[in-house]
């Protein structure tokens, strides 16, 4: 497995178009990340109904409109682009950015007892079949992605939980970790996706007990989501019934849903399962999917056996319920996210996807963020 997926890695390549929008290519008299994040999260307009003429604090121009999906998280996107790039697992530059998530949902209003930093060192023992993440850490140093970087031996998931009117919970997750790059697709867009919907369901009455999740030490073998579930009590498995993981959500035209459960007989690799089951939550979201495309123009195509690619959601499949992927990528065949010109390069960044890609972020934003509400709204029939 380790073998496969450093090949996968390997095989996207490292291409030499560079990006300028980071941290080393600002203005050297801009402030640092501390006091620039003050000034940043000040023009954010935290409104309950934001108006169309409310202006959007960002450098660059979005075809966003206030109060809509997206309006929030593309300047979310902008900042972790431009001040928290090279989010590499187990850097100071990691938990640089799971402090600013913190710092960002307190603002939103969240109290703190609902936040909560969940700490694991690099030696920490995970049931995950990659072991520790030594293997993967040392292949990075040997590239030199953290060249410039401290390493800190520790990592950390954010873990926000907004209660429902039921102890039944739905876990919404994204690893902010990444690559030595600004990481806007992989995976700043799930991060970014995450923290825009929590902000709109922290008032809104709803059925299920919600638990957003910002994995770290992704890259290096998915070791916070399964530190997570190794921590997870028999009452909160019981209880959990639903896992979606929103994961390169920019990196093609495409956009991709995945849902179903791995049978506890059945036997899968990564990107292969012998079969994807279905049960009554998996297939009403399947209808609210179809909906979306009748009523609302969107374009959702399903492919179920994308749960099994290698991804935070596979930590949650030993558990025989549904786990749910949002990706975007080209109109190809296997292996699907691992073909374009963003993943795991230098392209990955702003003014990259921007340039080439005119319209990506937006649409990726808006019609998954009207997509994860629907279901995060919902009360489903047994």
């Amino acid at each position: 497995m380790k073998k496969l997926l450093l090949l996968l890695i390997l095989s996207t390549g490292l291409l030499l178009n560079g990006c300028l929008s980071t941290r080393e290519a600002t203005d050297p008299s801009e402030p640092e990340t501390e006091s620039v994040r003050s000034e940043s999260t000040e023009q954010t307009e935290y409104a309950e109904q934001p108006t169309e003429e409310s202006s959007l604090p960002t450098a660059r121009e979005f075809d966003v409109t206030a109060g809509e999906h997206g309006y929030l998280a593309v300047q979310w996107l902008e900042h972790m682009n431009d001040y928290l790039p090279n989010r590499l697992a187990f850097s100071d530059r990691e938990l640089e950015a799971a402090e600013w998530i913190v710092d960002t949902l307190l603002e939103m209003g969240f109290d703190e007892s609902q936040v909560e930093m969940q700490s694991f060192s690099i030696d920490t023992p995970t049931s995950s079949w990659w072991g520790d993440a030594f293997w993967m850490v040392e292949w990075f140093e040997s590239a030199g992605y953290y060249d410039g970087l401290e390493f800190l031996y520790e990592s950390q998931n954010v873990v926000l939980t907004i209660p429902g009117r039921s102890e039944e919970t739905i876990i919404i997750g994204a690893h902010y970790d990444g690559m030595a790059n600004p990481g806007i697709s992989d995976n700043a867009s799930g991060t970014v996706l995450l923290l825009e919907n929590a902000y709109r369901m922290r008032n809104v009455d709803h059925y299920y007990t919600l638990q957003y999740i910002f994995f770290g030490a992704e890259e290096v073998g998915l070791i916070g989501a399964f530190y997570f579930v190794d921590n997870m009590t028999d009452a909160e498995i019981d209880n959990l019934i639903l896992m979606i993981n929103a994961d390169v959500i920019m990196d093609g035209p495409d956009l991709v849903y995945a849902i179903g459960y791995i049978g506890q007989s059945s036997e899968y690799a990564i990107g292969v399962a012998d079969e994807i089951l279905q049960n009554a939550h998996s297939e009403q979201i399947k209808e609210i999917a179809d909906q979306l495309n009748a009523q609302q123009g969107t374009e959702f195509i399903s492919k179920p056996h994308a749960i099994t690619l290698p991804s935070d959601q596979l930590a949650f499949t030993q558990f025989g319920i549904p786990v749910m992927v949002f990706y975007a990528t080209h109109p190809v065949t296997y292996p699907e996210t691992f073909i374009g010109d963003v993943l795991h390069s230098p392209n990955d960044c702003l003014d990259f996807i921007i340039r080439n890609h005119p319209g990506r972020i937006e649409r990726a934003l808006y019609e998954f963020g009207r997509f994860l509400e629907e279901i995060v709204s919902s009360e489903f029939v047994q």
